[in-house]
């Protein structure tokens, strides 16, 4: 299959088949993690994996959305105020609604754990309760990468928006470096694995790989930009043969800092491919890529789905297969019924007006700000991540 030109832009206005495809995969990944509990020292982190996947297409998506948008206003002259404002406004339509939906169900229901923490669950801070008990709690635990996200959306936009570009550089090697550091200290000193691995400030290497690849995307040409993807692609394979070999000798420390980077990195390389089509064609098939649109639906309520059908001490195919299979439905009414209805209304916040005008010392700016919007003319609904 051929592949088209390399992308130069990720604008918020694509729709990329493949990537679509990549987060029903990584899904599935964790669904099976949370359904099989594999066991190995690979097979192990399926569901980490699956997760690792998602935080780098998030990163990827929600800076180039950035980026694209601040390019825009300042060729026009708009205040990038007004872009963040806007932002937090389109994230409060895609995100919110679904999740305290959820949570409002399960309350209704009298699930009992929603109910004990429902403090940490509705200001985003699962992640960092799991972190304080040392152990999963059934079914609110996949929701702790959800705070890891909002944290991310709170603080990152600034740096975007706001910053020099040259100093994004930096903020991206201190968030791979600073998570790789706190898992190798909370380790080395005993924490549990959800100590390690779940508070926010040792968890956004995955998302800052995927920032690093949106800035790939504006400020390198074709033939370095793969350079580096190829750089990416191999530093993931030998890390991921390190990282077996230090669970096959019990390095528990060295394997936690390292954790599922490698899975990461090759991610990056995974992920420029499917905005090109360059991977293999079935990728891109419309009921797997169907599904990646509805995958956050899915990855909210398939816990909650495990333990309402009974299945929290059971596992096995036949819990995989239910529990896809429900959870698959339950989304697909969702987004379809609730969710892009809501989505829907974004419309009415773009990130910088249409009716501004570029000023004249903005020509060049304003002039690659429509080269970048040309390049996914003709898109019909909004990536997400």
């Amino acid at each position: 299959m051929a592949a088209a030109a390399p992308a130069r832009s990720t604008s918020s206005e694509a729709r990329w088949p493949q990537l679509d495809a990549l987060r029903t995969l990584s899904l599935t990944a964790v669904v099976y993690q949370h359904t099989m509990l594999p066991r190995g020292v690979l097979l192990g982190d399926t569901g980490a994996m699956g997760l690792m996947v998602f935080f780098v297409i998030s990163g990827f998506l929600i800076t180039g959305i950035l980026l694209d948008a601040r390019d825009r206003a300042e060729s026009a002259g708009a205040a990038k105020r007004g872009v963040l404002g806007r932002f937090y406004v389109r994230r409060f339509l895609r995100i919110f609604p679904l999740y305290y939906g959820v949570l409002a169900v399960a309350v209704l229901l009298h699930e009992e754990s929603t109910r004990r923490y429902l403090a940490e669950l509705v200001t985003y801070r699962t992640n960092f309760l799991l972190a304080r008990l040392g152990h999963n709690v059934a079914p609110v635990t996949p929701l702790w990468s959800l705070a890891v996200e909002e944290h991310y959306y709170l603080v990152w936009p600034l740096i975007a928006l706001f910053a020099p570009r040259r100093a994004l550089w930096g903020a991206v090697a201190a968030m791979i470096l600073g998570s790789v550091g706190a898992r190798w200290w909370i380790a080395s000193h005993g924490g549990s694995y959800q100590a390690i691995t779940m508070p926010t400030y040792a968890s956004v290497d995955g998302i800052a790989l995927g920032c690093a690849l949106a800035l790939l995307a504006r400020e390198t040409d074709a033939a370095v930009r793969q350079r580096w993807l190829r750089l990416s692609l191999a530093a993931g394979a030998v890390l991921l043969a390190a990282r077996v070999g230090l669970g096959m000798i019990n390095q528990s420390a060295l394997r936690y800092a390292v954790n599922v980077l490698p899975i990461g990195l090759i991610a990056v390389w995974l992920i420029d491919r499917a905005t090109r089509n360059a991977l293999p064609r079935w990728v891109g098939h419309r009921a797997i890529a169907g599904l990646g649109v509805m995958s956050y639906g899915m990855y909210v309520v398939h816990r909650y789905v495990m333990h309402y059908l009974g299945f929290d001490a059971v596992r096995g195919p036949q819990v995989f297969l239910s529990v896809f299979a429900v959870s698959a439905a339950l989304a697909f009414a969702s987004w379809h019924l609730f969710e892009r209805p809501i989505n829907d209304l974004k419309r009415f916040w773009p990130y910088v007006p249409r009716g501004a005008v570029a000023a004249p010392d903005d020509a060049l700016r304003a002039a690659r700000g429509a080269e970048l919007a040309s390049t996914w003319r003709g898109a019909r609904v909004e990536r997400q991540p």
